[in-house]
């Protein structure tokens, strides 16, 4: 079987073993023979083809998903807690809310929760937070 390569700035950019049948004429014309083992990204250095250098992506940070209730108002801003100490006066759902954070026997707050997710939501609908604030909140890392 004899492999093909078009090759762009040394890099083989699409690897077919029948350009014609898979390209525009036009393109096919561009494709050259190589190796069997070339494949896409591999690249020609010094007359000699080489594999791409495998890339690992980093670990993605870990989430705390669940903070302790001193850490769940760190979250907010300051404005952000005054507001709704404010609004705890006139709002029973943002107090319902409040009181349940601050009952002692709460050992953690849950962001993975649908409940603290809908409360969340419900501070974005009364403009207590932003939902760019929503999002941050609900990754449990403190600022």
């Amino acid at each position: 079987m004899s492999n093909f390569a078009r090759i762009i700035d040394n890099t083989a950019v699409d690897v077919s073993s029948d350009p014609a049948a898979q390209f525009h004429p036009d393109i096919a014309a561009q494709f050259v023979s190589v190796p069997d083992t070339v494949r896409c990204g591999w690249q020609l250095v010094d007359g000699a083809w080489t594999a791409p250098e495998v890339f690992d992506p980093p670990e993605p940070a870990v989430v705390n998903k669940k903070v302790s209730p001193v850490e769940f108002k760190l979250l907010f801003t300051s404005q952000e807690r005054v507001a709704i100490k404010a609004a705890r006066a006139t709002d029973p759902i943002v107090d319902d809310f409040f009181e349940i954070v601050e009952d002692p026997r709460l050992t953690f707050v849950d962001l993975n929760l649908q409940s603290t997710q809908n409360a969340l939501s419900y501070l974005v609908q009364q403009s207590l937070i932003t939902v760019e604030r929503r999002a941050e909140i609900l990754t449990g890392q403190l600022q």
